[in-house]
């Protein structure tokens, strides 16, 4: 069995043990090391055939622009149809002949991503806690999952978003 990983695979595992491993660089930059290190930037750009702007202030654990380009198609699962404008965060809307329904399908809906959206994989709902704090807060407290779902009834109502 082959132990060979894509460049996204890679980063996606742990993108400081990818830049040491592919650039031989530190995501420290502020120490000799880490600058001497960070000369895996040149050998990258001698290998493209093009200089790599700003690439003293590259931060590490980023794959290059240049490099994370794919012919691969972007999907989105459960929203097919949309025209993907952006993967990274991702950005979708809805073609208006999809929009002809009368309630717009949650498949349907567009998808707007101001962040990169962490690994779901990874993600466990029952360990979330909902806190109301602050300065103004008179009566700060937190919440599970679980005990919002058991102190508020679920609601579905129809909504119009502009």
């Amino acid at each position: 069995m082959s132990s060979k990983k894509g460049l996204h695979e890679l980063y996606a595992a742990d993108a400081a043990h990818a830049d040491r491993l592919l650039w031989e660089r530190s995501t420290d930059p502020l120490t000799r090391r880490g600058f001497l290190r960070g000369s895996g930037l040149a050998a990258m750009s001698a290998a493209l055939g093009a200089s790599i702007p700003f690439a003293d202030y590259m931060p590490g654990g980023l794959i290059p622009a240049a490099l994370a380009q794919s012919d691969e198609p972007f999907a989105l699962p459960g929203k097919d149809g949309l025209i993907i404008l952006n993967d990274r965060p991702i950005n979708a809307e809805t073609p208006a002949q999809l929009l002809n329904d009368d309630v717009t399908p949650a498949s349907r809906m567009f998808v707007r991503n101001n962040g990169i959206p962490p690994d779901s994989a990874n993600m466990q709902a029952d360990d979330w806690v909902f806190e109301i704090g602050g300065e103004s807060c008179l009566k700060p407290m937190s919440m599970t999952v679980a005990d919002l779902k058991r102190l508020f009834r679920h609601h579905t109502l129809q909504l119009q978003i502009e």
